[in-house]
């Protein structure tokens, strides 16, 4: 009886190690998997598409590299500078990438812990330092500006790691980033020095606009003057020549009516009745009068 049970016990132990055997000799390949095939230890150059593939147990095996999109987070803090020597801060950053199915048997070649370390942190590091230092002071914290310049970095850093083909940046997400405490002081003091200066522009502005104004007040009050002098004068040249003018018609017509014969009317009605004296040759005055009573 105890030798029936060995017996049965031994066939299960055969039946389920060659079910396990066979079992090895399939490999499936999933969505979102490539396979390489390894024989002996030696990577063979091809790469299996996504479905299910026999191979020798113990000799062969088929190792599944993912060539889904990527998500790996950064934690640890990158500090850098822009192109001004602004001391800069990064951290929490998100890198997105994807292997090209086609290089994957390179990639289990040539890369140890691929599916942890293909973009590594010093990758990361030096491309976001890289990145910063292409950029302005004013435009390093600025999505648009820091995270287009970092896919670009870190794409030429694994490009010249492994080769142009093998892994494509899709994404950098630059979580926390800003300057060190010095800087932000210097901005608050240039934004404050930014402030006054636009104050007095306007108060600049407005002084001048008021002066000319005033310019335009006074020169508008001169020329009304002037104009009122113009029309003032003209119309005393024009009083005076009004007046010339009648006064040489009476004398015209004065001039007209004076006849020999009135004058001589005047002479006699001016005159007194005396006779003139005159003065002799020897100084000595002759009263006419008393000669014409002679």
């Amino acid at each position: 009886m105890k030798k029936h049970t060995g017996t049965v016990l031994l066939i299960a132990v055969i039946v389920i190690a060659a079910a396990l055997i066979l079992l090895s000799t399939f490999t499936v390949v999933p969505s979102g998997y490539v396979g390489v095939k390894v024989t002996m230890g030696q990577v063979a150059d091809d790469v299996l598409n996504p479905g299910m593939y026999l191979h020798i147990p113990f000799v062969e095996s088929i190792t599944r590299v993912m060539t889904k999109q990527v998500d790996q987070l950064y934690t640890d803090t990158v500090w850098g500078e822009s192109s001004e020597q602004t001391a800069v801060y990064m951290s929490d950053i998100t890198v997105t990438y994807k292997l090209n199915p086609g290089m994957a048997a390179y990639v289990v070649k040539n890369v140890a812990n691929y599916d942890e370390d293909l973009v590594n942190v010093t990758l990361v590091s030096s491309a976001l330092k890289a990145a910063a230092r292409t950029l302005e002071t004013t435009q390093v914290t600025n999505r648009s500006f820091i995270e287009t310049a970092a896919v670009e970095s870190l794409q030429s850093a694994v490009n010249n790691k492994y080769g142009s083909d093998v892994v494509t940046v899709l994404n950098v997400n630059i979580n926390d980033m800003d300057f060190e405490e010095s800087y932000q002081n210097a901005i608050a003091e240039r934004q404050l020095a930014e402030q006054a200066y636009q104050r007095q522009v306007i108060e600049n502005k407005t002084a001048i606009e008021k002066a000319e104004a005033d310019k335009q007040v006074a020169i508008t009050n001169a020329e009304a003057k002037a104009e009122a002098d113009r029309i003032a004068a003209e119309a005393q040249a024009e009083i005076v020549r009004i007046q010339a003018e009648a006064q040489a018609e009476a004398n015209r017509k004065l001039a007209e009516s004076i006849t020999d014969q009135l004058v001589e009317y005047q002479k006699i009605e001016a005159w007194d009745g005396k006779l003139p004296v005159v003065q002799g040759s020897d100084n000595a005055f002759v009263d006419v009068s008393a000669l014409a009573g002679e």
